[in-house]
């Protein structure tokens, strides 16, 4: 038996792909594991995914995993941007920005964001003020629609905090597809099943 027989996860293409979407410089390849970024991460704590992923498990994935499976993930969606992540990692791996890379893939793929806002087209008075409180800058003002101005919402980057919907005096702009029972049936939902890992 030889000495080097050890094992070396090879970074897969998807993961250089990723990389050189970036504008940033996203070393991937650096974690090492240690699960910080996970630990700290409201959407896998608090989610109960079905897919049980977790920024560690995503990390993983992108690497040496199959990229499909993070295009179909449900942690995607529920990832809030907050960049805890990020801030925890010791080795300065840029979790977040590779949660919105792929978000964007999987919206230019014909995925939908289950939680996007939503923007009645024939209502919007393109007043700007769902633009102006969105903390992710998902919301501009667009040439579009019968009244030559509209609100148009980017899907790969509205997280679904509902801010917008909130400031709309002409209700134009809906959050997500769920009514407010469905939400709080899936809070609760998540709630038991984080019950259950204790």
């Amino acid at each position: 038996m030889m000495a080097d027989d050890s094992v070396v996860l090879e970074i897969n293409d998807f993961a250089k792909e990723l990389a050189a979407a970036s504008n940033i410089d996203l070393e991937l390849s650096c974690c090492f594991g240690c699960a910080r970024c996970s630990s700290v991460c409201k959407a896998a704590i608090f989610s109960g995914a079905a897919d049980g992923i977790t920024p560690r498990s995503f990390l993983y994935k992108a690497v040496v995993g199959d990229p499909s499976e993070l295009l179909r993930s449900e942690f995607i969606w529920y990832c809030s941007g907050c960049r805890r992540c990020d801030e925890a990692c010791p080795q300065d791996v840029k979790v977040s920005e590779a949660v919105t890379l792929i978000r964007r893939l999987a919206v230019d793929s014909g995925i939908v964001n289950p939680y996007a806002a939503r923007v009645n087209e024939r209502v919007c008075m393109h007043c700007g003020a769902c633009a102006s409180v969105c903390p992710n800058d998902a919301i501009t003002i667009v040439e579009a629609g019968p009244r030559g101005l509209v609100a148009r919402v980017d899907p790969a980057e509205c997280r679904g905090c509902g801010a917008c919907s909130s400031v709309c005096s002409n209700a134009a702009i809906q959050q997500g597809a769920f009514h407010d029972i469905e939400v709080l049936t899936l809070f609760a939902r998540g709630a038991r099943s984080g019950e259950g890992r204790r």
